[in-house]
């Protein structure tokens, strides 16, 4: 017997190939831009000939990937604290992190860079990375995710000589792997996608990451063009189809119930 098709199947199908249509348009420029020829001399531009393009796209992976590392340390320690210790102002601090979870990037430039103009960071990547590591969103995740484990685990642990750090580490962090790794994927594509910042706190065009770099081969052919964008799509594609259950657990009801 066929299965039926429901109607919210069917839209959902549409959406996505609406959404997928500038994709599949990129990989076609890749593949015919104007004949195989042309195509080849676009790979052989952006990945031998000029290596400007992989030195920003490695540079790019670990910016991102130090981003999202320093996240989901400090989230995971940050998270521990708020669902598992009491502490002076704990309540007022948490809500502190979701008011700042929910203000949009543009509204922290000016006060961010006058604050980085007098600490001598512009121009640097420290400007980039310290903000991403500190951002509030996977602490508040994070927060609701280890109020769902018992308490008994840490209880044990400092039983047996376990430090509080080491406790974060060796228990929480296993225990809530694929929201750990939900918030490290997600902190990287942000990082991996963010353009305000390195256009405000950086100066020299050199500095800035391959989501900003990309913008600069407009004035090559469409063949140049296309190959960058699939690199950009590389990394953000590779985790999140390598990580695809681990996402799937660490956002879905299944962990939270």
């Amino acid at each position: 017997m066929y299965k039926k098709i429901r109607f919210h199947e069917v839209l959902l199908i549409l959406i996505a190939v609406i959404i997928l249509i500038p994709v599949f348009y990129m990989f076609y420029c890749t593949i015919v831009p104007g004949g195989q020829q042309v195509s080849l001399i676009s790979y052989y531009e952006v990945l031998l000939s000029r290596p400007d393009y992989l030195i920003k796209f490695w540079k790019s992976v670990g910016l991102s990937a130090a981003i999202a590392s320093g996240q989901t340390i400090v989230s995971c320690m940050a998270g521990t604290a708020f669902a598992k210790y009491s502490f002076t102002g704990k309540r007022l601090w948490f809500l502190a992190f979701m008011l700042f979870m929910i203000l949009p990037i543009q509204v922290m430039l000016v006060p961010s860079y006058i604050i980085f103009d007098k600490l001598h960071m512009l121009n640097s990547w420290k400007a980039l990375i310290i903000p991403g590591i500190f951002s509030p969103f996977g602490t508040v995740w994070m927060t609701h995710v280890f109020q769902a484990l018992p308490s008994e685990w840490l209880e044990a642990a400092s039983l047996d000589g376990v430090g509080k750090v080491r406790g974060v580490l060796l228990i929480m962090m296993p225990a809530a792997r694929p929201a750990v790794l939900s918030v490290f994927i997600f902190s990287f594509v942000e990082a991996w996608n963010m353009v305000e910042q390195p256009v405000n706190f950086l100066k020299d065009f050199s500095q800035y990451p391959l989501s900003v770099f990309v913008a600069s081969v407009v004035e090559e052919s469409i063949g140049v063009q296309s190959v960058c964008g699939v690199l950009c799509l590389l990394p953000v594609t590779f985790l999140f189809l390598y990580y695809n259950n681990e996402l799937m657990e660490g956002i879905g009801d299944d962990f939270w119930s």
